[in-house]
């Protein structure tokens, strides 16, 4: 678990990027909102969502180092054991459709815990985590591909100064 001073905003509407960036940039010393990270990516996709390049954008504005990745539950483990919060590209919950970043905090044997930005998502009052989820269903929701994007699986991005 990664015992550090933050908090938890949530999101008003498809702000989720920058909510879940926020969190990891103030971790690293960096006072920023979750709103105003938002506003300030550059790339935005129909109805404001954000593809993984547009993170990539605030992080090097701010002259944060970040390396998007893809890899299975070990390989975030390994990121998450590093102490920087990594963002994670997934569903909102098993059997949706929506598309969703989430922070990872950290883990245990049988959870993956997260900073949420969706408020509805919010399953603990916990002051390092604000949402536990089985492992089983972590991967589940982890599963964002669909044919025509078969590389938008696994993914999340390590960020560092």
């Amino acid at each position: 678990m990664i015992d550090a001073d933050n908090r938890f905003e949530y999101q008003q509407g498809s702000e989720c990027s920058g909510y879940s960036t926020a969190f990891v940039l103030r971790h690293l010393g960096i006072d920023i909102d979750g709103l105003s990270a938002y506003r300030q990516i550059p790339v935005k996709l129909w109805r404001g969502s954000v593809p993984g390049i547009g993170i990539i954008y605030l992080c090097l504005k701010y002259k944060v180092k970040v390396l998007l990745r893809i890899g299975n539950i070990e390989a975030l483990k390994d990121s998450v054991s590093k102490g920087v919060p990594v963002v994670v590209f997934t569903r909102t919950v098993v059997g949706s459709r929506w598309l969703h970043y989430i922070t990872v905090v950290g883990f245990d044997e049988e959870y993956i815990y997260t900073a949420d930005s969706l408020k509805e998502q919010k399953n603990s009052e916990d002051k390092l985590y604000n949402r536990r989820i089985p492992i089983s269903d972590f991967k589940k929701i982890w599963q964002t591909s669909k044919i025509y994007q078969p590389l938008m699986f696994n993914l999340f991005f390590e960020m560092k100064k």
